[in-house]
This record gives structure tokens, sequence and C-alpha cells, in this order.
């Protein structure tokens, strides 16, 4: 049975029995009887306020049907489906917070006379909205960026998995993959093996009323649409000294690199290019190195592809032009010449792959998209 304000509609309306009698003999006195009044009950109450956002609407009656239900606020209307005959009807829409909804159905009783019934109520104020930031943003990257979902309120554990089913991810053509959870509130999809160029990707989060606890909802849907642009997957190898580029597959050129020296090595691994940006002041003291130390540095370095959060990048390093080919100097990044620099930064998309080996150190799947990091096995697990 359903909870909530009970009214009945009485119709003017009235059935009139007459009894036949046999010629020439007084006839029987006419009856009447009433119409049944159409009773609706509704849940939310008319005029309720703090309606939960996840509340579904409900309407049903009695001695009668439903013709028809609509829900309106400012934001537009919505009309119900109402099948013939009909007693009941729930909304499938989630609410929008803080807002007024006017609420109309059109009775009918039982002779089919129809009438017309309205009112409102006032959904809840949360104390937070829940928000979901997809990355990466409309455009094209390369064929190592995975999907990313940052969020600004925890899912516990126990929840994650009734969270992945309000995420959908559309792939053409078609592409298995998963959702891997770095914390309660990071997570990320992405294939088994790495993306095959001019594949399209849509991602939706359907937050729109989800209900995080706390009083904390969700109050919009967020969507992303992009392209993965061609394979570029460049491979450092620290023994000996290069970096071979290569365009779907094809070997295009051979740079000369000088990677991190023992003390400081650059990590092993599949490195994903995170960002670019022509000119970084980098600074020593951001990764634990004292500026007056002998291993300190503050330095303004030009065409820098990054590959990392720890501080890993190709950059242009004129200072260790020398040692390119030769010998690993850096404290980490990866040095090549100022003009091989430049052709390696026009060249870059976000998403393209740099793979470094013959190092000491392994890069954390923590450690920018270190994603790949993570065998398929533990990942979709």
């Amino acid at each position: 049975m359903l909870r909530g304000a009970l009214w009945g509609i009485t119709l003017s309306s009235a059935i009139v029995l007459v009894s036949c009698t046999a010629a020439g003999k007084d006839a029987a006195p006419a009856t009447t009887q009433p119409i049944p009044a159409v009773v609706l009950s509704s849940n939310p109450t008319p005029g309720a306020t703090a309606v939960p956002l996840d509340q579904k609407i409900q309407v049903a009656v009695a001695n009668g049907t439903l013709k028809t239900v609509t829900l309106a606020s400012p934001a537009g209307t919505v009309k119900g489906v109402v099948a013939p005959g009909a007693t009941s009807w729930e909304s499938a829409l989630p609410l929008q917070p803080t807002t007024t909804y006017q609420v109309q159905a059109a009775l009918v009783d039982t002779v089919g006379h129809v009438s017309n019934k309205q009112w409102e109520f006032t959904t809840a104020a949360p104390t937070k909205l829940f928000r979901a930031t997809l990355y990466p943003a409309d455009g094209v990257v390369g064929v190592g960026m995975p999907m990313t979902i940052s969020l600004n309120t925890p899912v516990p554990v126990a929840r994650q998995a009734a969270f992945e089913s309000l995420l959908t991810v559309t792939t053409t053509p078609a592409v298995a993959g998963a959702w891997h959870w770095f914390s309660p509130t990071s997570l990320h999809w992405r294939p088994a093996t790495y993306w095959a160029p001019g594949t399209t990707v849509s991602v939706v989060a359907h937050i729109n009323g989800y209900n995080a606890g706390n009083n904390i909802w969700g109050a919009k849907d967020v969507s992303v649409n992009y392209a993965i642009g061609d394979s570029h997957v460049s491979t450092v190898d620290a023994n000996t000294h290069t970096m071979t580029v290569a365009v779907n597959g094809a070997a295009v050129k051979t740079i000369a690199v000088s990677t991190g020296r023992d003390k400081y090595p650059t990590k092993s691994g599949v490195h994903v290019v995170s960002t670019k940006a022509p000119k970084v002041i980098m600074d020593s003291a951001t990764v634990g190195i004292p500026r007056a130390s002998p291993d300190g540095y503050y330095e303004t370095v030009l065409w820098d592809v990054r590959i990392s959060n720890s501080g890993e990048f190709v950059h242009a390093a004129p200072w260790s032009v020398g040692d390119q080919g030769h010998t690993n100097v850096s404290h980490g990044c990866v040095n090549v010449s100022t003009a091989d620099a430049v052709w390696f930064y026009n060249f870059s998309q976000v998403g393209d792959v740099v793979n470094v080996v013959g190092t000491s150190e392994a890069l954390e799947p923590t450690n920018g998209y270190g994603d790949w990091q993570i065998p398929w096995a533990s990942w979709a697990n």
C-alpha cells in the first residue's frame, strides 16, 4: 500500500435505477446510487519539504484509474507513461536539489468522468554536492591514456562495485576493459592492451541522484567523448643511451639521450605523457634535494614533456649534450639536445607511451599514469 496523502474526489453524476412494472400499475420509486469517490494517494505528500533526491514519486488511485501524470520543475516537464487502466505510477528520473516540483494527475472515475488534481513538493538541500571529474576531456589522446575519474567524496570499498554500475564506457570499435580503484576517490578504466588508433570513446558518469551518504548527493551527470590518435610509443634504453620513437609500430627516429645517474635513476616501466610545457622551472627541493646541496638545482628548462608525477620529463638539456648517447648523468629525467627536444615536444600528445628499460628502479603504478605497470589479471580484479 502506498503511504502518503489521501483525498477523495466526488463527482456530481449518479446512476439512476428504475424498476419496470406491468401496464396499468404504479411504478416503484426511483432510486439513485452515488458514484464512488476517486481516492488519490501520493508519496511524497502534498507540500512536503526536504524530499530526498533518490525519492521515487508515486501516485495511486482507488475507485478509478489514472489517465496522465506530469512532473514539472523549472528545468522542464516530464509526462509520465501511464498504461490504460493503470491505478498507479512511479517516476524513474532522479530529482534535483532544492527544487520545487509540481505534480498533476488526470483521474478517471468508474463511469469515465475525468478530473484533475495538482500539488507540489520541494526537494532537500544537500550538505555537499557529489562531483566526478572525468579525464581526458574531449579531443584526441595517445594509445596509453586511461580514462580517469576523480571524486570529491570517497566511495567505501563495499559500495564501489555498485558505483561502477553508474558508469558507462562505450567504444567504437568495441573494446573490453575494466575499472581499477587506486583510492576511494580515484578510479581508472583501460583495456588489456594499448588502445587501437582511431578508436572513439564515450564515458558517462550517471551520478545525478547518487546518494553518497551524510546528505551528500550527486546533482548532475557528466560525460566526455574523445578519440585515440596515432600510436606513439617511444622506448628509452638506459644502457644504450637511446630513445627509439615508433609511429603505428614503425620506428621513425632514434635520439641520443642521457638518463638518470645511479643515485637518481630514471624509473623503468611504461610511462604515459601527462602534460607538455615549453618552459618549466625545475626545483630540486620539490623532489627532496635541497637547492643548496651539491646535487641541488633551480633551473628554467625548455621543451618539457612530463612522463611521471615524480619529476621525470623528456626535455632539452644543452648542458649534457656531451654525455647524451654515452653516459647517464641526469637527476632522473631523459635529457636530449635542444633540437631533438623541440621535435619530440611537437610530436608528443597526452597519452603517448614512453617505455623506459634498463634501470634499477621500477615506476610505481600510482606515479602519474603508471596504470600499465599493473598486470591485467590484477587490474581487472
